[in-house]
């Protein structure tokens, strides 16, 4: 009953001015981590079978959607996945007479070419559950701890000497990717490149952990969230590649003292994606795979997930965008740490 299945038609072409308003696109993102491509991908449910299981799901009340603006309707919105891999989520107008075979979706990248998909193509919807757990691990940076401003200055701070410049952009796709930091910041045709670039990290390195106490911070709200989680009964940890000084800004309201375990970088011999620290937390924690849940900010965080045979939930505090974690299939979307107790269940 939490799979429909309907026939992708070509819708009237209208919907694309309407994700791009800014109240639709800021409560997509917000209650589904969705931050809507242009469109929806429209569906027409053929059978009554389906049209059966639809009528189901709209009897649930789903997320409201309020109108900033008189001239549009409320609607409610329902977090699902395309084809068992694409974050999604249906779009219902609370409107009169709205046709009971016709379901919109919107997600963060295009449906169409993601899934290679033709007109007429039969799609698979299926209506997000709580993710049943046993416990929950945490990425840091982007995660738990707001850090992306501490990394834009030290990479500032070391490009400077060398006058070279560091974007924001820079910084997050480097994050996000795993790529070489430096790469793109010495030019490539520099025939020192390589000795500057031990150099920009080396400084970076010293400068470090004075930067991220200035710069660093957790999340607000952190505490009521992981709290919530533990009065599940469900287990915290926390797995990155992180150097130990960011635990320190986990310290304030005894936030460090509510994990079971803790995996960072020096604790394993191979880096996210790899999955040997989400399995060596989980055997600390007694807590086997498929009963996990990993949270993080980057494709690598879900890339490590799957390979460690858990669930995988992209948040959107950190480097990578609605789109970016979209493309590699996380169970779940979610805009911030707030919203992982209402996604979660114990196991």
């Amino acid at each position: 009953m939490t799979v429909i299945e309907g026939q992708l038609v070509r819708g009237l072409g209208q919907a694309s001015g309407f994700t791009r308003i800014d109240w639709v696109r800021r409560q997509l993102v917000e209650l589904a981590g969705i931050d809507p491509h242009p469109g929806t991908v429209n569906l027409v449910l053929g059978d009554e079978v389906n049209r059966s299981r639809w009528r189901s799901w709209r009897e649930a009340p789903g997320h409201a959607m309020a109108p900033a603006d008189a001239g549009f309707c409320s609607a409610r919105c329902y977090p699902v996945r395309i084809d068992g891999c694409v974050p999604a989520a249906i779009v219902l107008p609370e409107v009169d007479g709205y046709p009971e075979d016709k379901v919109e979706l919107v997600a963060a990248l295009s449906v169409r070419e993601h899934l290679t998909l033709e007109e007429g193509a039969r799609v698979r919807v299926e209506l997000c559950q709580p993710l049943r757990a046993k416990a929950v691990l945490f990425d840091l940076d982007g995660t738990l701890v707001d850090s992306m401003d501490a990394y834009l200055e030290v990479a500032r701070i070391a490009a400077r000497i060398h006058g070279l410049e560091v974007s924001a952009a820079h910084v997050r796709h480097s994050l996000a990717t795993g790529t070489n930091f430096w790469k793109g910041v010495v030019p490539a045709d520099r025939h020192d490149g390589e000795s500057v670039m031990k150099e920009l990290s080396a400084h970076a390195g010293r400068e470090w952990p004075r930067v991220l106490r200035e710069h660093g911070r957790i999340f607000d709200g952190l505490a009521g969230t992981l709290d919530a989680i533990g009065r599940m009964g469900i287990r915290l940890g926390i797995v990155s590649g992180a150097r130990p000084e960011v635990l320190e800004l986990l310290r304030g309201d005894g936030i460090l003292d509510r994990f079971d375990a803790i995996v960072l970088g020096g604790d394993v011999s191979r880096r996210k994606p790899d999955p040997e620290g989400i399995l060596k937390c989980l055997r600390e924690l007694g807590v086997a795979p498929e009963a996990a849940v990993y949270v993080g900010d980057t494709p690598l965080d879900i890339q490590a997930s799957r390979a460690a045979g858990a669930r995988a939930v992209g948040v959107l505090t950190g480097a990578a965008d609605s789109a970016m974690l979209s493309m590699h299939n996380p169970d779940r979307l979610v805009c911030s740490h707030a919203r992982l107790a209402e996604i979660l269940a114990p196991a």
